[in-house]
């Protein structure tokens, strides 16, 4: 089986071939064998050589989440050009804006008050979902218009936690 996606909008290829309880796994470079098995819905191990690891999963309306060893990423399934986002989930003005959590959490730590200026990449607030710690960051150079949140609260993805206004030049 061959597989197409994006993590962080760059292309991966992998294909996947089963062998006695073992996937075969090759990126076109690398190849390794895998033992995977899943621990609940939303949990994976995998077993390369000596090393495990556990792979949790989340996904919402428009993305897959993937976390694994304090690293997240977002992975997409490709446009039919092979780039991009897909059809209909370009990020909207309201989408770049309005910031939220990857997944439900908690807020540990909120790194920014209303009416500060961010630039982009800052990471405005932490949230830790499923045992990590998940930085939230701006997505351009602006303003925080206003913070719903505060540290401790409970959040899911879908509702907003912090506003932000774009920097006019």
């Amino acid at each position: 089986m061959e597989f197409e996606f994006l993590i962080e909008n760059v292309l991966q290829k992998i294909s996947l071939e089963e062998k006695k309880n073992l996937f075969i796994v090759s990126d076109g470079e690398t190849t390794f064998d895998a033992d995977i098995h899943y621990v609940s819905p939303n949990i994976i191990s995998i077993l390369i050589g000596d090393c495990s690891y556990q792979v949790y999963l989340a996904r919402d309306k428009e993305n897959r989440y993937v976390y694994l060893e304090g690293h997240h990423f977002i992975v997409q399934e490709p446009s039919v050009e092979g780039e991009g986002y897909k059809s209909g989930e370009e990020k909207s003005q309201e989408d770049i804006l309005m910031v939220k959590a990857p997944m439900p959490g908690k807020v540990i730590k909120i790194n920014v008050s209303e009416k500060e200026e961010v630039r982009k990449n800052q990471t405005l607030a932490i949230v830790e979902a499923m045992k990590m710690e998940n930085e939230i960051k701006s997505s351009i150079e602006g303003y925080v218009k206003k913070i719903f949140v505060s540290e401790g609260d409970l959040v899911d993805s879908e509702k907003p936690l912090i506003e932000l206004e774009p920097k006019i030049s």
